[in-house]
């Protein structure tokens, strides 16, 4: 992603979604899409379906952040990621929100159980970023706050993964 942020004109890592990298129309959308969008997707709901009957929750998180990613590689989000816009923009923001607030239920259900910390933390992040998306405010930090909450799911799918092994 780095790579094609830095041949973006414009593009900040601070204010703008990841989406936003692979928007409908920009010089870049189909590398974005094909290249990075799809392969993670794919990776995460390779990773969904191999660890499904041994660990549920990991499985659950990688499937919902393997959609998001694979259906953005299908869907982009139109130039700016509005919250109205065109037919692929509404499914764009439809899956995302669905698959956000997934995840989010997923991480609340293992609060109670014996899992790291850092699974509250996640929640918190992917729960704030949530809230910054649909009010709009702060913009300025809206792809930072999404950055740092899907690392926070990446390494909580990792964490439960090594529990898993572990165990």
């Amino acid at each position: 992603m780095m790579f094609y942020a830095r041949k973006r004109r414009g593009y900040s890592h601070l204010k703008q979604t990841i989406s936003e990298l692979g928007e409908s129309g920009s010089q870049y959308e189909k590398q974005v899409s094909y290249i990075i969008f799809l392969p993670v997707g794919i990776g995460c709901l390779v990773i969904s379906y191999a660890t499904y009957t041994s660990n549920y929750q990991a499985a659950f998180l990688s499937g919902a952040l393997g959609l998001s990613y694979f259906l953005s590689a299908i869907f982009p989000c139109d130039p700016g990621t509005p919250l109205s816009g065109t037919w692929k923009n509404a499914i764009h923001n439809t899956v995302g929100a669905v698959c956000y607030v997934a995840m989010a239920y997923q991480l609340n259900e293992l609060i109670d159980s014996n899992t790291s910390s850092f699974i509250d933390i996640s929640l918190f992040l992917l729960c704030s970023f949530l809230l910054i998306f649909i009010i709009g405010f702060p913009k300025q930090v809206i792809g930072l706050a999404q950055r740092i909450a899907e690392t926070s799911i990446f390494f909580s799918i990792g964490l439960l993964l090594v529990d898993i092994s572990a165990a």
